[in-house]
Protein backbone atom coordinates (compact mmCIF):
# COMPACT_ATOMS: atom_id res chain seq x y z
CA UNK A 1 0.00 0.00 0.00
CA UNK A 2 1.22 3.46 -0.80
CA UNK A 3 -0.64 6.34 0.77
CA UNK A 4 -0.07 9.94 -0.17
CA UNK A 5 -2.23 11.78 2.30
CA UNK A 6 -1.15 15.34 2.71
CA UNK A 7 0.54 16.39 5.99
CA UNK A 8 3.17 18.99 6.29
CA UNK A 9 6.36 19.26 4.67
CA UNK A 10 9.58 20.69 5.59
CA UNK A 11 12.63 21.48 7.42
CA UNK A 12 13.02 24.52 9.62
CA UNK A 13 15.85 26.80 8.68
CA UNK A 14 17.38 30.19 9.29
CA UNK A 15 19.72 32.47 7.40
CA UNK A 16 20.71 32.64 3.76
CA UNK A 17 23.26 30.57 1.91
CA UNK A 18 25.29 30.57 -1.27
CA UNK A 19 25.21 27.51 -3.50
CA UNK A 20 27.97 24.98 -2.90
CA UNK A 21 30.53 24.54 -5.67
CA UNK A 22 30.22 20.73 -5.73
CA UNK A 23 26.76 19.27 -6.32
CA UNK A 24 25.91 15.60 -5.93
CA UNK A 25 22.67 13.64 -6.04
CA UNK A 26 22.18 12.98 -2.30
CA UNK A 27 22.45 14.55 1.11
CA UNK A 28 22.19 12.47 4.27
CA UNK A 29 20.73 12.97 7.75
CA UNK A 30 21.96 10.51 10.40
CA UNK A 31 19.74 9.65 13.36
CA UNK A 32 19.62 7.67 16.59
CA UNK A 33 16.62 5.69 17.94
CA UNK A 34 13.96 7.76 19.68
CA UNK A 35 11.27 5.50 21.08
CA UNK A 36 9.30 2.27 20.60
CA UNK A 37 5.53 2.72 20.88
CA UNK A 38 2.22 1.19 19.81
CA UNK A 39 1.47 4.41 17.95
CA UNK A 40 0.57 5.03 14.31
CA UNK A 41 -0.33 8.71 13.87
CA UNK A 42 -0.89 8.49 10.09
CA UNK A 43 -2.74 5.18 9.66
CA UNK A 44 -4.53 5.31 13.05
CA UNK A 45 -4.62 9.04 13.86
CA UNK A 46 -7.50 8.86 16.34
CA UNK A 47 -6.54 5.60 18.07
CA UNK A 48 -4.87 5.54 21.48
CA UNK A 49 -2.95 2.48 20.32
CA UNK A 50 -1.89 1.31 16.88
CA UNK A 51 -2.55 -2.35 16.04
CA UNK A 52 1.23 -2.91 15.97
CA UNK A 53 4.37 -1.42 17.50
CA UNK A 54 6.63 1.06 15.71
CA UNK A 55 10.21 2.19 16.20
CA UNK A 56 10.50 5.96 15.71
CA UNK A 57 13.36 8.37 15.08
CA UNK A 58 13.94 12.11 14.78
CA UNK A 59 11.45 14.70 16.16
CA UNK A 60 10.90 13.96 19.86
CA UNK A 61 7.19 14.78 20.02
CA UNK A 62 6.04 11.35 18.79
CA UNK A 63 2.91 9.77 20.26
CA UNK A 64 -0.36 8.21 19.10
CA UNK A 65 -2.02 11.57 18.47
CA UNK A 66 0.95 13.33 16.86
CA UNK A 67 -0.12 15.97 14.33
CA UNK A 68 2.00 18.20 12.10
CA UNK A 69 1.66 20.97 14.65
CA UNK A 70 2.83 18.61 17.43
CA UNK A 71 5.87 17.64 15.38
CA UNK A 72 6.74 21.30 14.96
CA UNK A 73 6.89 21.69 18.76
CA UNK A 74 9.36 18.81 19.25
CA UNK A 75 11.90 19.95 21.84
CA UNK A 76 14.72 18.24 19.95
CA UNK A 77 15.57 15.70 17.29
CA UNK A 78 17.60 12.49 17.38
CA UNK A 79 19.08 13.38 13.99
CA UNK A 80 22.31 15.21 13.35
CA UNK A 81 20.76 18.35 11.95
CA UNK A 82 18.86 20.36 14.52
CA UNK A 83 16.41 21.80 12.01
CA UNK A 84 14.98 18.43 11.00
CA UNK A 85 11.92 17.86 13.21
CA UNK A 86 10.56 15.29 10.77
CA UNK A 87 9.41 12.01 12.32
CA UNK A 88 10.01 8.61 10.70
CA UNK A 89 8.71 5.28 11.98
CA UNK A 90 8.79 1.61 10.94
CA UNK A 91 7.49 -1.67 12.45
CA UNK A 92 9.57 -2.94 15.38
CA UNK A 93 11.53 -6.18 14.91
CA UNK A 94 11.20 -9.00 17.46
CA UNK A 95 12.75 -12.42 17.98
CA UNK A 96 10.61 -15.45 18.74
CA UNK A 97 11.32 -19.10 19.56
CA UNK A 98 8.42 -20.63 17.69
CA UNK A 99 4.75 -20.05 17.06
CA UNK A 100 3.66 -21.78 20.25
CA UNK A 101 6.24 -20.10 22.45
CA UNK A 102 6.70 -16.67 23.95
CA UNK A 103 8.26 -13.81 22.07
CA UNK A 104 11.70 -13.00 23.42
CA UNK A 105 11.61 -9.24 23.14
CA UNK A 106 12.65 -6.41 20.88
CA UNK A 107 15.69 -6.42 18.66
CA UNK A 108 17.64 -3.28 19.48
CA UNK A 109 17.87 -0.51 16.91
CA UNK A 110 21.36 0.95 16.54
CA UNK A 111 21.20 3.92 14.20
CA UNK A 112 19.39 5.16 11.15
CA UNK A 113 20.21 7.13 8.03
CA UNK A 114 17.81 9.15 5.89
CA UNK A 115 18.92 10.00 2.34
CA UNK A 116 17.30 12.86 0.44
CA UNK A 117 17.91 12.06 -3.23
CA UNK A 118 17.62 14.13 -6.37
CA UNK A 119 16.70 11.35 -8.79
CA UNK A 120 13.56 12.36 -10.71
CA UNK A 121 12.44 15.18 -12.98
CA UNK A 122 9.16 16.74 -14.03
CA UNK A 123 7.14 15.41 -16.93
CA UNK A 124 7.59 17.24 -20.20
CA UNK A 125 6.17 16.09 -23.55
CA UNK A 126 8.77 14.05 -25.38
CA UNK A 127 11.19 13.85 -22.43
CA UNK A 128 12.69 10.38 -22.08
CA UNK A 129 15.50 11.04 -19.60
CA UNK A 130 16.33 13.58 -16.93
CA UNK A 131 18.93 16.33 -17.30
CA UNK A 132 22.04 16.07 -15.16
CA UNK A 133 21.32 16.18 -11.44
CA UNK A 134 23.82 19.06 -11.31
CA UNK A 135 21.35 21.31 -13.12
CA UNK A 136 18.00 19.57 -12.54
CA UNK A 137 16.51 19.63 -9.04
CA UNK A 138 13.43 17.75 -7.87
CA UNK A 139 11.04 19.95 -5.95
CA UNK A 140 10.53 20.16 -2.19
CA UNK A 141 7.54 18.50 -0.57
CA UNK A 142 4.18 20.20 -0.83
CA UNK A 143 2.65 21.86 2.20
CA UNK A 144 0.75 19.14 4.01
CA UNK A 145 2.58 16.06 2.69
CA UNK A 146 2.83 12.82 4.66
CA UNK A 147 3.51 9.39 3.25
CA UNK A 148 3.16 5.72 4.09
CA UNK A 149 5.17 3.48 1.78
CA UNK A 150 5.27 -0.31 1.66
CA UNK A 151 2.71 -3.12 1.85
CA UNK A 152 2.15 -3.85 5.53
CA UNK A 153 -0.05 -6.89 4.83
CA UNK A 154 2.18 -8.50 2.18
CA UNK A 155 3.52 -11.97 3.03
CA UNK A 156 4.66 -13.02 -0.46
CA UNK A 157 7.00 -11.34 -2.92
CA UNK A 158 6.10 -10.33 -6.46
CA UNK A 159 9.28 -9.34 -8.35
CA UNK A 160 7.22 -7.51 -10.96
CA UNK A 161 5.85 -5.10 -8.32
CA UNK A 162 8.14 -2.07 -8.23
CA UNK A 163 6.72 -1.00 -4.86
CA UNK A 164 7.79 -4.30 -3.33
CA UNK A 165 11.22 -4.07 -4.92
CA UNK A 166 11.64 -0.72 -3.14
CA UNK A 167 11.86 -2.61 0.20
CA UNK A 168 14.74 -4.91 1.15
CA UNK A 169 16.98 -6.07 3.98
CA UNK A 170 20.77 -6.24 4.12
CA UNK A 171 22.57 -8.80 6.30
CA UNK A 172 26.09 -7.93 7.48
CA UNK A 173 27.62 -11.40 7.71
CA UNK A 174 29.63 -12.55 10.71
CA UNK A 175 32.47 -13.63 8.44
CA UNK A 176 32.51 -10.37 6.49
CA UNK A 177 30.61 -9.18 3.46
CA UNK A 178 26.87 -8.79 3.13
CA UNK A 179 23.79 -10.33 1.53
CA UNK A 180 20.75 -8.33 0.37
CA UNK A 181 17.31 -9.94 0.18
CA UNK A 182 13.71 -8.81 -0.08
CA UNK A 183 12.81 -11.21 2.73
CA UNK A 184 14.11 -11.14 6.30
CA UNK A 185 17.72 -12.39 6.16
CA UNK A 186 18.21 -15.97 7.28
CA UNK A 187 21.99 -15.96 7.58
CA UNK A 188 23.93 -15.24 10.76
CA UNK A 189 23.99 -11.44 10.73
CA UNK A 190 25.97 -9.09 12.93
CA UNK A 191 23.45 -6.42 11.99
CA UNK A 192 20.43 -6.28 9.73
CA UNK A 193 19.73 -3.09 7.79
CA UNK A 194 16.09 -2.83 6.75
CA UNK A 195 15.64 -0.17 4.09
CA UNK A 196 13.12 1.32 1.73
CA UNK A 197 12.65 3.96 -0.94
CA UNK A 198 9.64 6.29 -1.12
CA UNK A 199 7.86 7.35 -4.33
CA UNK A 200 9.44 10.28 -6.14
CA UNK A 201 6.53 11.60 -8.18
CA UNK A 202 3.81 13.42 -6.34
CA UNK A 203 0.87 11.24 -5.26
CA UNK A 204 2.62 7.93 -5.08
CA UNK A 205 4.51 6.86 -8.18
CA UNK A 206 7.87 5.07 -8.11
CA UNK A 207 9.91 6.17 -11.07
CA UNK A 208 13.46 7.35 -10.53
CA UNK A 209 13.45 9.19 -13.88
CA UNK A 210 10.95 11.24 -15.84
CA UNK A 211 7.62 11.47 -14.03
CA UNK A 212 4.57 10.20 -15.94
CA UNK A 213 2.03 12.62 -17.38
CA UNK A 214 -0.52 11.53 -14.75
CA UNK A 215 1.88 12.53 -11.92
CA UNK A 216 4.00 15.23 -13.54
CA UNK A 217 5.78 16.88 -10.60
CA UNK A 218 9.00 15.35 -9.25
CA UNK A 219 9.75 15.61 -5.55
CA UNK A 220 12.83 14.82 -3.50
CA UNK A 221 13.14 11.06 -2.99
CA UNK A 222 13.49 9.69 0.54
CA UNK A 223 15.47 6.51 1.10
CA UNK A 224 16.07 5.34 4.63
CA UNK A 225 17.94 2.64 6.49
CA UNK A 226 17.17 1.20 9.92
CA UNK A 227 20.11 -0.71 11.45
CA UNK A 228 19.25 -3.52 13.91
CA UNK A 229 21.69 -5.26 16.23
CA UNK A 230 21.23 -9.01 15.69
CA UNK A 231 24.75 -10.11 16.68
CA UNK A 232 23.74 -11.97 19.83
CA UNK A 233 21.06 -14.13 18.20
CA UNK A 234 21.97 -17.57 16.88
CA UNK A 235 18.30 -18.29 16.27
CA UNK A 236 17.23 -16.18 13.29
CA UNK A 237 13.47 -16.45 13.85
CA UNK A 238 12.73 -12.76 13.44
CA UNK A 239 9.26 -11.26 13.14
CA UNK A 240 8.11 -7.69 12.57
CA UNK A 241 5.53 -6.28 14.94
CA UNK A 242 2.50 -6.91 12.73
CA UNK A 243 3.25 -10.64 12.77
CA UNK A 244 5.32 -10.51 9.59
CA UNK A 245 7.92 -13.29 9.47
CA UNK A 246 8.76 -12.64 5.83
CA UNK A 247 9.92 -9.01 5.84
CA UNK A 248 7.82 -8.35 2.75
CA UNK A 249 5.42 -6.32 4.89
CA UNK A 250 8.10 -3.86 6.04
CA UNK A 251 6.75 -0.33 5.65
CA UNK A 252 7.59 3.19 6.64
CA UNK A 253 5.69 6.27 7.76
CA UNK A 254 6.99 9.77 7.29
CA UNK A 255 5.64 13.12 8.47
CA UNK A 256 7.01 16.64 8.55
CA UNK A 257 5.94 19.67 10.55
CA UNK A 258 4.32 22.59 8.73
CA UNK A 259 6.51 25.45 7.65
CA UNK A 260 6.32 28.69 5.73
CA UNK A 261 7.27 28.99 2.06
CA UNK A 262 10.85 30.09 2.79
CA UNK A 263 11.47 26.83 4.67
CA UNK A 264 10.21 24.83 1.69
CA UNK A 265 12.67 26.77 -0.42
CA UNK A 266 15.51 25.92 1.96
CA UNK A 267 14.72 22.23 1.56
CA UNK A 268 14.57 22.70 -2.19
CA UNK A 269 17.98 24.39 -2.04
CA UNK A 270 19.55 21.50 -0.12
CA UNK A 271 20.55 19.57 -3.23
CA UNK A 272 22.39 22.64 -4.44
CA UNK A 273 24.01 23.50 -1.11
CA UNK A 274 24.33 20.36 1.05
CA UNK A 275 25.57 17.63 -1.28
CA UNK A 276 29.22 18.61 -1.55
CA UNK A 277 32.08 16.88 0.22
CA UNK A 278 31.11 18.34 3.62
CA UNK A 279 27.44 17.37 3.28
CA UNK A 280 25.09 19.01 5.77
CA UNK A 281 28.10 20.29 7.73
CA UNK A 282 29.04 22.70 4.96
CA UNK A 283 28.75 26.34 6.13
CA UNK A 284 26.74 27.14 2.98
CA UNK A 285 24.27 24.26 3.49
CA UNK A 286 20.74 25.64 3.67
CA UNK A 287 19.92 23.07 6.38
CA UNK A 288 22.83 23.99 8.64
CA UNK A 289 21.49 25.99 11.58
CA UNK A 290 23.93 24.98 14.31
CA UNK A 291 24.39 22.22 16.84
CA UNK A 292 23.29 18.61 16.50
CA UNK A 293 20.04 17.32 17.96
CA UNK A 294 19.82 15.62 21.33
CA UNK A 295 18.34 12.08 21.51
CA UNK A 296 15.38 11.47 23.78
CA UNK A 297 15.55 8.51 26.14
CA UNK A 298 14.32 5.39 24.39
CA UNK A 299 11.99 3.02 26.19
CA UNK A 300 13.79 0.05 27.82
CA UNK A 301 14.06 -3.34 26.15
CA UNK A 302 12.38 -6.26 27.88
CA UNK A 303 10.91 -9.68 27.00
CA UNK A 304 7.22 -9.83 26.25
CA UNK A 305 4.82 -12.77 26.49
CA UNK A 306 3.52 -12.19 22.96
CA UNK A 307 3.64 -9.65 20.21
CA UNK A 308 1.85 -6.48 21.38
CA UNK A 309 -1.72 -6.45 20.18
CA UNK A 310 -1.80 -10.25 20.13
CA UNK A 311 -0.40 -10.42 16.61
CA UNK A 312 0.30 -13.99 15.46
CA UNK A 313 3.52 -14.54 13.49
CA UNK A 314 2.61 -15.57 9.94
CA UNK A 315 4.34 -16.11 6.63
CA UNK A 316 7.18 -18.20 5.31
CA UNK A 317 10.57 -17.16 4.06
CA UNK A 318 11.84 -18.75 0.83
CA UNK A 319 11.94 -22.55 1.13
CA UNK A 320 15.36 -22.80 -0.50
CA UNK A 321 17.00 -21.07 2.46
CA UNK A 322 14.56 -21.89 5.22
CA UNK A 323 16.80 -24.68 6.51
CA UNK A 324 19.27 -22.02 7.70
CA UNK A 325 16.81 -20.41 10.08
CA UNK A 326 17.53 -22.58 13.12
CA UNK A 327 20.54 -24.88 13.34
CA UNK A 328 20.35 -27.26 16.31
CA UNK A 329 24.12 -27.63 16.55
CA UNK A 330 24.41 -23.94 17.40
CA UNK A 331 22.76 -24.40 20.81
Amino acid sequence: MVSSKLVAATLLSAGGSAYAQDVYATFTVNCQPLTVQAAGPIVSPSADLSDHVHSAIAGTNFFAGTTPANALTSAATTCDTELDRSIYWVPQLYLHRGRQQAQDGRVQGIRQAVYYQNRACNYEPGRTSCPSYKINFAGPFSEGLQMVAGHLIKRAFDPSDIEQRAVNHLCFLRGGGSVQTNSVPLEQCIDIRSQMCYPDSRYGVYNGGVCPKSHPIAVITIFYEFFLNTSKYKDRNFVFARGDETGYGFHGDFGKPPAIHTDLQRLGDAHRTCTGREGIDAPSCSLNVGVNGTPDTATPRSPVAQLPGGKIPLGETPVRVKRSRVMAEEY
